[in-house]
């Protein structure tokens, strides 16, 4: 009877010492689980309301299958967005870490992390089911919430962390909503910024060359000398004047194909 008491007793030690996990959150446990599905893209984008598409580099690792990890950074490519979202599993047996401003090297960290959490400065994370983005469905959100915080260190009020596909909707501090759309939103939006360019650059550049001619045409009346006789009307126009004029002219269209309005004042008019 001691025998088979004592053989239980290890049993039960054995059974509780080996199973690391089980210290775990089921919230973090999921995090380290969501490899399986998750999204090939390294590249996703993100577009307001309006005509901004922003491109994000994303990158997950969820190390290895005897050393179980998960991190993920999500980085924008015009925006300021930058963020990183983890499970540091030396902390309290594994806490959940967001990290959301690159120019502070400030950890906001989730020690009891069962949805919903919050931190004591009032940072939030929170868990959806779903979230319908435009025509997508997104599955399994982790919500992050950093409007309500006395101390938001992120240059972002909020984001949305699909556990099979990265961000999928930033909020920033002034209100405007990003949402993930498919690229060929961003690529149609590349086509109109170049079409805009080009239009802008033919009219700075016939506003350029109106201005030059202007000012050209002033430089050659305002050194031109009356030869004319009693019986002709011709007008004497010096060489120099001229070349001056073309050398100004050109000096200005040079200024304004730039972009430097400042340079004119080098022209020498």
């Amino acid at each position: 009877m001691k025998k088979v008491l004592f053989l239980a007793f290890v049993l039960l030690l054995w059974a509780c010492g080996d199973d690391e996990s089980s210290s775990m959150s089921k919230d973090v446990q999921m995090l380290l689980d969501s490899k399986k599905g998750f999204s090939e893209d390294s590249v996703i984008y993100l577009a307001d309301t309006v005509n901004f598409v922003d491109k994000i580099n994303q990158l997950v690792d969820f190390g290895t299958k005897d050393q179980p990890e998960m991190y993920y950074a999500a980085k924008a490519l015009t925006s300021g967005i930058d963020v990183q979202l983890y499970v540091d599993q030396q902390l309290n047996d594994g806490s959940i870490v967001v990290r959301c401003n690159p120019a502070l090297n400030e950890k906001i960290i989730f020690d009891d992390p069962v949805f919903p959490a919050t931190t004591k400065n009032g940072n939030k994370l929170s868990f959806k089911d779903s979230l319908k983005v435009a025509d997508s469905t997104y599955y399994d959100i982790i919500v992050f919430n950093a409007t309500d915080s006395s101390y938001n260190v992120c240059n972002i009020s909020a984001f949305y962390y699909g556990v099979h596909d990265g961000l999928v909707r930033v909020v920033s501090k002034n209100g405007v909503t990003l949402n993930r759309v498919p690229a060929k939103v961003y690529e149609a939006a590349e086509d109109r910024r170049a079409k805009e360019k080009a239009i802008a650059d033919s009219i700075a550049q016939a506003i350029a060359d109106s201005v030059a001619q202007a000012v050209a045409d002033s430089i050659v009346k305002a050194n031109t000398v009356d030869s004319s006789g009693s019986d002709g009307d011709s007008i004497a126009i010096p060489q120099e004047v001229i070349d001056l004029a073309e050398s100004v002219a050109e000096c200005i269209k040079k200024a304004y194909s730039a972009g430097s309005l400042s340079a004119i004042k080098d022209c020498e008019i």
